[in-house]
């Protein structure tokens, strides 16, 4: 009797829920239909955290067991990363670039069109951030990040000055002292190469993680394969701190560990708050949320350390982003300001967390589809050895050099990486609940229902209405232009239908650093259509900061080495020595390579903060420039 009860209890609950998400889902539907835009209808909510951690256990089951007849588009755009997976094909198949994917609990705007894309990021009071997806953020303090209106205005006038001239000089600057750090990680000591690097993503992260440090918060990280038997666990000279690998007294780990623990585990802090993290039974968890700790005792020190250097008139000129952030609060006086402590800190993690890993991968990536497409890899060295012309990089000068690099080949790579590997997939904004939205598409009007959340997706990067194949554009590969890494498109002497045109700031201590997402002797997209830093008055702040440490890398590299991919699983040394130069067998086994690297990177990415290979690789060598053996013609 009890046990007929139970069932019988549950199944009343079974049927309200079911019952209550057909209703919440025919209500979603009813406000979908009325945009006037087309819909897809999904069962659940396929962005939530619960789906992003558990989809790949789930999709194949679907896909095996659903009959033909019941699968459709909603099972392509059950992948968190269909943006990047798919392209621009799902669009393409609903026959509008704007389209409503409609859940019993949520409905999401999936927008890869450039007129739409630029009223939602110039109307930001219509189209505010979804806060509730970046609370996580906030350990340290609230940040530029996760704050809107008044308070985000707060945030983006503190931050903006540290943004200038003077900081990218010193960007640059310590772009190419690590650079060259790197290049001795992955050529070996004596500098000679074709060494097999398993995972460039590493050192590529690592790169990344010490610029910004020395560049944000000067603080001199020393790369462990170059620290002698003498190396101090931390020291201060002048005005900066070095840091190796030993643990400082009252720390736990030491502030490479920390650091990196923290940045690459992220998502944990969002999954579980962090104060629970070091309670978890689970021994990873407590790294992580030791490393959350450490760095917060890192972030203080640092904080003491450049507000004694400010008060007591040290370098007035300091150039790193965290002495202008402090120097420019007024905090020194605080009577004179409401800024506090934790919007300082708040800012400085979010911009190391932000400053590194869209760096990190971008080289990384340039880095494997240079090595599979040799002919753009050699129209890079003759551009970079015509820049440069043959100084040694001490003598490089960011005023005189980088303009032309952001001009060149160098940003065309660039440019291209990112235009394919689009770091956020989706870029997230909403609409306020009770309060639709019009958009104008293509002179029709359209309304957002109220409470919706808007995606500006990265499938915008390969619309043919923005990137068009040339008149000569090959097709023997199979695969469309706009899905080929060819970043000859960023030269060619074209003009856009609508011409950039700069945002208009109503004010101007919200503008942050100058400078457009391209250069202007490059190809200039239609104004939307390329987004890898975002669009608009929310666009990243540290867009320049970015783009002058990735050239400045190229540079480094690919003036002195060449890069191929790893052919270790289908050849030895020995073999490769013994293959005919140029001949079929380096052609084939190099194939072999370059077909394992593509496969590998349209199926094995996926997204935590940014898009990245997962529990994969893709090993290369650099080889001194004329030692190459795959470079054909």
């Amino acid at each position: 009797m009890l046990f007929t009860l139970i069932l019988s209890a549950l199944a009343v609950i079974v049927f309200y829920h079911l019952i209550s998400r057909h209703r919440a889902l025919s209500r979603n539907i009813a406000l979908a239909k009325s945009s006037g835009l087309p819909i897809v209808v999904m069962p659940w909510n396929v962005l939530s955290i619960f789906w992003i951690s558990t989809h790949a256990l789930w999709t194949p089951l679907l896909k095996t067991l659903l009959p033909a007849s019941l699968q459709g588009l909603w099972i392509e755009l059950l992948h968190p990363e269909w943006g990047y997976r798919s392209g621009y094909k799902p669009f393409e198949k609903l026959g509008m670039d704007v389209f409503l994917a409609v859940s019993p609990r949520k409905i999401h705007v999936f927008v890869a069109d450039a007129e739409a894309v630029t009223q939602i990021t110039t109307r930001r009071n219509d189209f505010p951030k979804p806060l509730e997806m970046y609370g996580a953020l906030d350990i340290y303090g609230k940040n530029l990040v996760s704050t809107e209106g008044a308070d985000w205005r707060m945030h983006r006038k503190l931050v903006a000055p540290s943004f200038g001239e003077k900081n990218n000089e010193l960007v640059f600057t310590e772009s190419l002292h690590h650079a060259q750090s790197l290049l001795g990680l992955w050529t070996g000591p004596n500098g000679n190469g074709n060494q097999t690097v398993v995972d460039p993503s590493l050192g590529a992260m690592h790169f990344a993680l010490y610029v910004i440090s020395s560049a944000g918060f000067d603080v001199r990280v020393v790369w462990p394969h170059e620290e002698g038997n003498q190396a101090s666990p931390r020291k201060t000279v002048g005005n900066s701190m070095f840091v190796g690998s030993e643990v400082p007294a009252g720390h736990k780990m030491n502030y490479r560990e920390a650091l990196s623990e923290l940045l690459h585990n992220i998502m944990w802090t969002q999954i579980i708050p962090p104060k629970y993290l070091p309670k978890s039974p689970i021994k990873f968890h407590r790294t992580v949320g030791t490393a959350v700790v450490e760095w917060g005792k890192y972030m203080d020190e640092l904080y003491d350390l450049k507000k004694n250097q400010v008060a007591s008139g040290e370098n007035k000129e300091g150039m790193d982003l965290f002495d202008a952030l402090i120097r420019g609060s007024g905090i020194i006086d605080e009577k004179k300001t409401n800024v506090q402590k934790s919007d300082l800190l708040g800012n400085a993690f979010v911009l190391m967390l932000a400053g590194h890993e869209t760096t990190a991968n971008t080289l990384h990536y340039s880095m494997v589809y240079l090595a599979m497409n040799w002919s753009s890899q050699k129209r890079l060295q003759d551009d970079v050895d015509k820049i440069l012309e043959d100084k040694p990089i001490s003598e490089w000068k960011y005023e005189e050099h980088f303009p032309k690099l952001f001009g060149g080949m160098a940003a065309a790579v660039m440019n291209e990486t990112l235009r394919l590997l689009q770091p956020i997939v989706n870029i997230p904004k909403s609409t306020a609940p009770s309060r639709p939205q019009q958009l104008n598409l293509g002179g029709q009007q359209h309304m957002i229902p109220g409470g919706a959340h808007i995606y500006l997706s990265a499938a915008i990067h390969r619309n043919p209405k923005y990137w068009p194949a040339p008149l000569n554009a090959s097709k023997s590969v199979g695969v469309p232009d706009v899905d080929q890494f060819r970043p000859e498109r960023w030269l060619i002497d074209a003009k856009t239908t609508v011409q950039f045109e700069d945002i208009n700031y109503d004010d101007e201590d919200l503008r942050g650093p100058s400078g457009e997402d391209t250069s202007a002797q490059l190809f200039k997209p239609t104004k939307g259509s390329y987004i890898p830093f975002s669009d608009g008055f929310r666009s990243c702040i540290g867009r320049r900061f970015a783009q002058v440490e990735i050239l400045a890398v190229l540079a480094v590299i690919f003036s002195q080495y060449s890069v191929e991919l790893a052919v270790d699983d289908y050849a030895s040394d020995e073999q490769v020595k013994n293959m005919p130069v140029g001949g079929k067998e380096r052609r084939e086994v190099y194939k072999k390579a370059v077909d394992r690297a593509d496969h590998l990177l349209r199926h094995e990415v996926g997204s935590i903060i940014t898009l990245q290979l997962r529990g994969v690789s893709i090993p290369i060598r650099l080889v001194r420039r004329g030692e190459e053996r795959f470079a054909f013609d």
